[in-house]
């Protein structure tokens, strides 16, 4: 399901970053995200999630086109499933991410870091970067952004400092984000919302959400599964809905990006 669209403005950059997850047995699971920046606010969502959009809002797509998407989205075995508008509302970070079969969505303030500057540079995408750290969600992290790029977005929730975020990881290496391209946008930036979302906090959704995922089959509440279907793609790979939300199963587990 693509969300509908809310607000728009004209696009200025957008920045691919590769986002790189290692499992408690080591295996490194990656995705591909995107950044999509415009003058007062950005949106960072899956890559594939963002392509599907795009297409269900093109007047001209055909039918075939956006079943070609979504079955693109429901085939990605490393979907990142959260959409975050940065300065969405005024000032506020605001999450739209599920744990299925329901859709939620939670606020918390836009700059969540109490980042500390380091003296250290590096090059990343191309660009000068300067260091920085700071605690969120549990874990220690460790960001690169570019003072050249003046914005204070990033990826996820890394945001609030002096320059674009092209590079992210914890202090344990578990999570990792890295800008592949930047470039100017080619389009508007689009905020939208789901009709059934559920209104949570963070701290709710955050121990509701890690929870779930030890188990997704097993954790599935039984009073609310209404409609469970198996769909069968190319190669006879399979994926599960319930009540039209994609149950997502992960072949290395679920480590999460945020422990309290």
């Amino acid at each position: 399901m693509t969300m509908s669209a809310q607000h728009a403005a004209q696009g200025k950059y957008a920045c691919i970053y590769e986002y790189d997850v290692k499992s408690a047995d080591g295996n490194i699971d990656r995705g591909t995200t995107l950044l999509q920046i415009a003058d007062a606010f950005a949106v960072f969502t899956d890559y594939s999630a963002f392509q599907l959009d795009s297409v269900a809002r093109q007047p001209g797509a055909s039918e075939a086109q956006r079943k070609e998407m979504e079955e693109r989205v429901e085939r990605n075995d490393h979907f990142f499933d959260q959409t975050v508008y940065q300065n969405d509302p005024s000032n506020r970070l605001t999450v739209h991410s599920v744990i299925a079969p329901y859709r939620y969505t939670y606020e918390e303030k836009i700059n969540p870091i109490a980042w500390r500057l380091v003296d250290e540079e590096k090059e990343v995408c191309g660009y000068p970067c300067k260091k920085a750290t700071g605690t969120y969600g549990g874990r220690e992290w460790i960001a690169w952004y570019a003072p050249e790029v003046a914005v204070p977005f990033g990826p996820w929730k890394i945001v609030g400092l002096p320059g674009l975020v092209m590079a992210a990881e914890d202090a344990e290496g578990v999570h990792r984000f890295t800008a592949i391209q930047f470039r100017a946008a080619s389009g508007p930036v689009v905020m939208g919302e789901l009709p059934d979302e559920i209104k949570t906090t963070r701290e709710k959704f955050i121990e509701a959400k890690n929870r779930f995922e030890q188990n997704p089959m097993a954790n599935l509440p039984p009073e609310a599964l209404s409609d469970m279907t198996i769909r069968k793609g190319e190669g006879g790979r399979k994926s599960i809905f319930v009540n039209g939300v994609q149950l997502r199963m992960r072949a290395n587990g679920y480590t999460p990006l945020e422990v309290e």
